[in-house]
């Protein structure tokens, strides 16, 4: 069954999904659009073929008048709450865009409606559905048990309006990712944290884009983390560079001579490269094309996707602790933050 989508959110980014992902989806059709400048909505529209009655300013308005059943919020973050919300209340399944939201008792309380409402609520963390991630995830398991993980991300990123006034901005806008693989990774929660984030001089955001973190799970393994996002030179992939130190050996997610992907070293240092193409996942199900699909399955199986709201209450918690750890000078349990009912 093909099930009846509104979208909301047509900036480049929202678009890019509607036109590439959404559009493309054997499981979801445009029951609406919703997208708050007008001359925008009518150009996305017109170029994804959505009829003018369907096309809406007003995401409210969408909710009440469109026959639906789900919605995609790729809104900017800081709207994603009251978005959310709405639909909801509405009765629709609901995915939306990482970060979840950008307040954790609003994460909480979302969590809580969807439950009550007998309600899918997904958030698109699409990489995990990525086949270098995929592949490092199998590699990991066969290479003994972790040690340790390291991974740097580095970016020169020139921030959107509203990000560049965001206070967590790196945390909640991109090390959500890698955050969230490491759960995904490792699968396990993050037991504590220790924190530090920072500006530079001539900086344009107002927070701050740079971000140190040691983590430890639950198991006690740790975690050292290094991001920036005003980090000029060479950058990393979007997806950084990791080194997991294994009982037998270590597993890398970079370039170690033969492109980007996976790497096996054993102890004789013999490499095995895993390209970036080679992976459990065929094209048409990688990123968002994955997202969609699971989001699909779970609304007419009932099972949980495994990036449902009160799954990714974990990342955003992680997220929180680290800014707080900084900001305190103290060790922080992510968990202390998850309060629902």
């Amino acid at each position: 069954m093909t099930l009846r989508m509104i979208q909301v959110g047509l900036g480049m980014h929202g678009f890019g999904v509607a036109k590439a992902f959404v559009a493309q989806s054997p499981d979801f059709k445009f029951a609406g659009v919703a997208e708050i400048n007008p001359d925008r909505l009518n150009a996305c529209a017109e170029e994804l073929g959505v009829a003018a009655a369907n096309r809406y300013t007003d995401y409210n308005e969408a909710f009440r008048s469109c026959e639906a059943d789900a919605v995609f919020v790729t809104a900017a973050s800081p709207y994603h709450y009251a978005i959310c919300k709405a639909a909801l209340e509405q009765g629709l399944h609901v995915l939306v865009e990482k970060p979840f939201v950008v307040d954790m008792a609003e994460a909480c309380e979302l969590v809580d409606l969807a439950e009550r409402q007998g309600r899918v609520l997904m958030v698109s963390q699409n990489y995990r559905y990525i086949n270098a991630v995929r592949s490092l995830k199998a590699a990991i398991a066969e290479a003994g048990k972790p040690m340790f993980a390291d991974v740097q991300f580095c970016y020169d990123h020139f921030g959107k309006d509203y990000q560049q006034t965001m206070p967590n901005f790196m945390l909640l806008e991109m090390a959500v990712h890698h955050i969230d693989m490491v759960r995904f990774l490792f699968d396990a929660n993050i037991r504590n944290v220790s924190g530090h984030t920072w500006n530079v001089e001539g900086s344009m955001y107002s927070g701050h884009p740079n971000v140190q973190a040691r983590m430890e799970l639950e198991n006690g393994m740790p975690v050292f983390y290094l991001g920036s996002l005003v980090s000029k030179g060479l950058a990393t992939p979007w997806e950084g560079e990791w080194r997991i130190q294994c009982e037998h050996g270590s597993v890398h997610l970079a370039d170690l001579g033969q492109g980007y992907g996976v790497y096996v070293v054993d102890a004789e240092q013999n490499r095995r490269f895993v390209p970036y193409h080679e992976g459990p996942l065929p094209s048409g199900k990688e990123s968002i094309h994955g997202v969609l699909a699971e989001f699909a399955a779970s609304i007419a199986g009932g099972k949980a996707p495994s990036t449902s709201g009160r799954d990714n209450l974990q990342t955003l918690a992680t997220l929180f602790a680290i800014g707080d750890s900084s900001s305190k000078g103290a060790v922080v349990a992510p968990a202390s933050y998850i309060a629902t009912r």
